[in-house]
This record gives C-alpha cells, structure tokens and sequence, in this order.
C-alpha cells in the first residue's frame, strides 16, 4: 500500500507511520513544514527508513511538488493548533486550514486508485453544543453544530475544522473523518496539559503548584489506542462517508485528579492547589460517546499505563 501522510512528524502523524511502516510492503510519504517542536528524536530514524520519504513542504501547492497519482490512502493530519497559536493567529488559522485541505482534496481527486481520505477533526467542535446543553454527554456523533455568536479567536480553529468536515462531504470522494478527543503519550509536544503539570512538578519538586481549570472533566486517550482505531476504521473496505469520535472508553477525571495521579508517579511533594482564576474558554467537560468506534479494536484501553509511560518519558526529557 501506499500512503500519504501530511503532518506526519507531529505527534499522530508520527505514531501511525510507526504502526504502518511495520509491513515492509507499504510505502509512507510525509509530508510536514516542521512547523511545530515534538522533541521526538524518533522522527530522525524514522525517516532513515527506506519505506519512508519525508517532503519538507507546505501544502499550499502540493500539486507543483508531488507528481504521484496512486495512492491508496492520504491521511490528512497537518493544520495550525495549540490554543496559544491559535489565540494569537486566528485569521491565519482559519484562512491555512481551509485552504490546505481544499488543495489536499483536489489533489486526491486526483489519484487513481484512492481508496480512502482521512480526514482529522478535532473534539472542538462539540464545543459549544455542549456549553449551551443541546448536545448528549458523553457525545455521539451526530449532533448539530453551534457557533459562537461571540469572535473568540480560539474559535478559529473549531470553525476550521467544521467547513474541512463539509468540504470531504461535498468532495464525493470515499472518506471518514476522526474527532480526536485528548490523546495523549510520550512526545506529544509540550503545550497540553500533561507535559505542563510534568514540567511544573520537576522543576518545583516541594512548591505549591496552581492547577488551572481544576475541576473541568476530560477522559484522556492513550496514543497507541487512537492509532489502532484509526487504522482498522479506514482499512475497513464497505466502510465510507463517516465520522467517528477517537477517544478513551473510560470514565472522565478531573484536572486535579490527573495532577495527583502524576505527582504519584513522579513522587513529588508539590501542594496542588486549585485556580482562583475566571473560566476560560476551554470546555468544562469533554467525553466522547465511543459506541460507533469501539468495534474497531479489541484491545483494552490502559490509561494508567499509558499515563506512567509518557511521564516517565518527559521525565528525562526535562531532567537530561
């Protein structure tokens, strides 16, 4: 098989070219302008590998660049993310994501044998569905969406995603699209949640530490889980035209919860404390309904494994 990957040396992107490069059989092309730190040094042997070709470029003009029309599979990962990013760039947020996938759909277009575009959304955009209460919780699929009559810049990049979403439908191409929800393991980057706390606790071993958005409820998907899902749903060859959530069958935690299940690992003795400060924009709860998805794999979900894994791994990371 041959494969199309853009964004493939962030952290998703990077996980399943491991997973498929394991058959010597497929062919992975990555595509990806590196434009964000993962600190995964496993990328560098990773595309030593012969089965591998890396394509340092943006998408903007991937037909000018690429002159391959037979692929099997294009997984489309690349966008501009991370809140901080996308606060500060709203309109370029809007305005790259949009356009690099309407440039990826032309191109898949066309691709002689393309059996499958994956197309990665984001748990976002059950947002505002669920902050006015018209959305089931945990959350199916199939509900409607609601935008913000509010500019939040953060919005950018929901609203992004909701018109990438659109566009695969009007495509009339064969695709299914993954809403991600709170993946999570070692080299995921270093401005979520997790590597946050871990960064915090190290180099405060004794300190009060504020635990922002404390008591907002998320369930947390190992990264290896997600990938497998991901697969088995678009090799699935009657299986077209859908949306699927990506995330942990689990029950939710609380922020502070999962503070002190990695102050446990790490055997520190911080105080966490809770914020004083105003909500944010960020969603007070976040939980996938898995019931589409979770026939796709019989593998069990360890989050407290996976949690001790990608602790330990920012560990040395941050005390090398």
């Amino acid at each position: 098989m041959k494969y199309l990957i853009t964004g493939g040396a962030g952290f998703m992107g990077a996980k399943l070219t491991e997973k498929l490069i394991k058959d010597k059989k497929n062919k992975i092309y990555i595509i990806d302008n590196f434009s964000k730190e993962t600190g995964n040094k496993d990328l560098l042997n990773l595309f030593k590998n012969k089965n591998v070709k890396l394509i340092q470029k943006n998408l903007n003009q991937i037909s000018e660049f690429l002159k391959i029309y037979n692929f099997d599979y294009i997984f489309h990962f690349a966008a501009i993310l991370g809140v901080k990013n996308v606060i500060h760039n709203p309109l370029k947020t809007l305005k790259e994501n949009i356009l690099t996938t309407i440039n990826l759909i032309n191109f898949a277009k066309k691709q002689k044998k393309l059996k499958k575009i994956c197309f990665t959304s984001t748990s976002e955009v059950y947002a505002y569905s669920l902050k006015k209460k018209i959305a089931k919780y945990p959350t199916p699929e199939n509900i409607d969406f609601l935008i913000s009559k509010d500019l939040n810049p953060r919005s950018s990049y929901l609203l992004s995603k909701i018109v990438g979403e659109y566009l695969l439908n009007y495509s009339r191409l064969n695709f299914v699209i993954f809403r991600p929800h709170n993946i999570f393991g070692p080299q995921m980057g270093f401005v979520h949640v997790i590597p946050q706390i871990i960064n915090k606790m190290l180099k405060n071993k004794k300190r009060k530490i504020i635990i922002h958005n404390s008591n907002h409820k998320r369930t947390f998907c190992e990264i290896g889980f997600a990938i497998e899902l991901m697969i088995n749903i678009a090799h699935h060859k009657k299986l077209k035209n859908k949306i699927f959530n990506i995330g942990s069958p689990d029950k939710e935690i609380t922020i502070m919860n999962l503070a002190q299940k990695i102050k446990k690992i790490l055997k520190t003795k911080n105080k966490l404390m809770h914020s004083n400060l105003k909500k944010d924009n960020s969603p007070e709860k976040r939980k996938p309904d898995m019931k589409r998805s979770i026939g796709f794999t019989k593998r069990n979900h360890n989050f407290e494994e996976g949690l001790k894994e990608t602790v330990m791994w920012y560990k040395r990371y941050y005390t090398k």
